[in-house]
This record gives structure tokens, sequence and C-alpha cells, in this order.
């Protein structure tokens, strides 16, 4: 009996992704902006600098904000900063730091990745089961609203859940060079402009390694266990069939190219390019004709409620409008109106350029079994 599978994942970033630290960097403090560029200043080398130019300009410098006393030195003195990245804010001057290591290299996290095959997993139990609102209670609190779902799906206990089995470590690094700074958008119908953000994002075309492997023993019964050779395995074998990458793969397909269809005709009722979106669905049709292996996620800030939640099989539930009226989804919190069920969710974020937009967060992911 095979009790531990190893496997590897090989992820390419498809559009700009945005792995969060919680922490928002600002102007003339934590970066600067230099001829088109994003020069982010190493504090540790600053305080250092500022020490070499002598107590009279150490005192004359205090109170002032870092990026103006390193305005004469910008193009001289880079290894003041810790990396540079192409593009400036645009309408703000604050940035939302992405997720690093000791090194500036940004890697994405076991954690994202899991997440979001949890909501795989979940959309496939709920189509291929038959699962209906109409069975699901409302809880009090959204939070808590898909906790009877998935402990029917995955089990009822935290040590019976179905993703303990799934351990996955941080992805390596990237190399240098794959930041840059992304402006985004918060755009609908009736907005186009929106609150502007600012991101540090993982480029397209990044690729990532992620290990992993899918561990039985986390299921090994309390107070030791009798077993007969290839009966009653750690993990039942109808749950251990929900771990295998074709089922996965498939589900993930589907449930995107559910929520690429409706982002596509979203972009179209707003006016955007819709390119983006045909792009990625290019993909998906390539990997359904067996051109391509693999399967596409979506990680980070700008999932959105559809990438998040089962999204469309919900929309598609009879039922949903109980929940979307219970939890007051899709209310504007200023004007606290609510959009049209039909029109709901009615924005997204994106990544905005000079003449298109772009959705945030897809990736590729091509699992392999280790020997």
């Amino acid at each position: 009996m095979r009790l531990k599978t190893e496997f590897a994942l090989a992820i390419q970033v498809l559009t700009p992704v945005h792995i969060g630290t919680g922490h928002v960097l600002e102007q003339d403090f934590d970066f600067v902006v230099h001829e088109g560029q994003t020069l982010r200043i190493h504090e540790e080398r600053f305080v250092e600098w500022v020490a070499t130019r002598g107590e009279a300009f150490a005192r004359l410098s205090q109170g002032v904000p870092p990026g103006q006393l390193l305005e004469p030195v910008l193009s001289s003195r880079l290894d003041l900063f810790r990396y540079v990245l192409p593009g400036v804010p645009k309408g703000t001057r604050e940035i939302r730091e992405c997720l690093k290591d000791a090194q500036d290299r940004p890697y994405l996290p076991g954690s994202a990745l899991k997440g979001a095959l949890r909501t795989v997993l979940l959309w496939r139990v709920w189509r291929e089961k038959g699962f209906r609102l109409a069975d699901v209670r409302v809880e009090r609190a959204p939070k808590f609203a898909a906790q009877p779902l998935e402990r029917k799906a995955f089990g009822e206990t935290p040590h019976e859940d179905l993703l303990r089995a799934l351990r996955l470590a941080d992805s390596l690094p990237a190399s240098e060079g794959a930041l840059t700074l992304a402006n985004v958008r918060c755009v609908s119908r009736s907005a186009q402009e929106g609150i502007p953000l600012a991101l540090e994002v993982i480029k397209p075309n990044t690729f990532f390694r992620m290990e992993g492997h899918i561990d039985e023993t986390a299921f090994k019964p309390w107070g030791g266990w009798t077993v007969k050779r290839n009966k009653n395995p750690f993990l039942a074998e109808e749950k251990r069939a929900w771990l295998r990458w074709d089922g996965i793969a498939q589900a993930a397909r589907d449930k995107a190219k559910k929520r690429l269809e409706r982002d596509l005709a979203w972009a179209n009722a707003v006016g955007l390019d819709p390119k983006p979106w045909n792009d990625l669905l290019l993909w998906i049709r390539r990997a359904e004709s067996g051109e391509l292996k693999g399967f596409p996620l979506q990680i980070g800030f700008g999932t959105g409620w559809l990438g998040t939640t089962l999204g469309p099989a919900l929309l598609e539930d009879p039922d949903f409008r109980r929940f979307y009226e219970n939890y007051g989804l899709g209310k504007n919190p200023r004007t606290r109106r609510q959009t049209p069920l039909e029109r709901f969710p009615a924005s997204r974020r994106v990544v905005c350029y000079d003449t298109t937009c772009q959705p945030l967060g897809w990736i590729w992911v091509i699992p392999r079994e280790e020997a």
C-alpha cells in the first residue's frame, strides 16, 4: 500500500499575479519614482548612507522623507535600492507589496494553490453529487455559509477533512526580474475608473516549480489500526479518487471555462477589449483537445466572488436568490443599492494598460507524479 505519493507542479503565470503581504508601500518613504520606473528603497543601506554624509547632514535630514534626500543620487547610487520595477503608480502614492523571499524574489505560497484546489474540488462534488442550495441552511454570518456543504463533501470534522491529505510546499522563487508594477481599476458599467490601486505583480510567462505529496497517513485511526492487505487503506478509496490529478484537471477546466465565459460577456458589456479573456479560453480549449496538458487556476488579489466561491454553479441554482437577498450580496457600500441578480457581480478588478485591460491571477498548472 502506497501511503505517500509525491508530485511536482510546473506553474506558468498567464496574467499578472499579486499575492499580498498586507504591507502598503508609501512614495518617498518606501519607494521613489524615476524615469518611468519605481525604485524600492533599501532601508539599511539608506541609513548607512546618511551616516557617511556626516553629523551635520544627518541633523538637517531629520524629518525629510528618504526619497527627497535620494533625489540627487537616483542615477548614480542604485545600490541604495533593493530592486527596480518597470512602471509607475498612476493616481496614487501607494503600492501594495507582493510576497517575496529574503532576496526579494517572488514565490507562490502552497496555501494559495491549496485554497484554489479546494474550491475546484467542491465544484466537482457539487456537480457530481447533485448538491442544491435548497438543501443548505442560511447561516447568520456569510463566512460560515459554505461550512455545511464543505463538511458534507470533505468530512464532518477537521480530522476527517479530505484536504488534510494534500500537502503543498511553497514554490521555489522566481528568477530576478519577475516583478513589475501594475495599475488596477475596479470596472463596471457605471464606473470605468474606480479607486486607483497600484500593485507589485508577478509578470506573465514567469515559471514556478512547486512540490508536494498526498499523505494518507494523516487519516491513521486513533489508537492503532488493523488492516488486511489491499483493504481498508488510511484514506477510503472513494475519497482518494477525488485527489487524482486527471479529475482535478477536468474540474478546474470546467469551472474556469464557466467563469471566463461570464467574464467575457461582462467585458463586452462594459466595453473592454475581450481578447485577454478569449486567450484564456483558448488555453482551455487546447487542453480539452489534448494539445496541452494541465489546467487553469485563479489565485491571489482580484479573484473576486466568482473565483473564491462556486460562482456560476451558485448563480445557476434556482434557490440562489434566497442567499443573495439574505446576505445582501451585490450591495454598493456607499449607496446600499443592490445590483440586480441577473447582473451580479457587476464589477471586476483588472490591470489597465494604455489601450487594454487584463484580468488578474490566472496561472496554468501541469502536475507530474514523482517516482
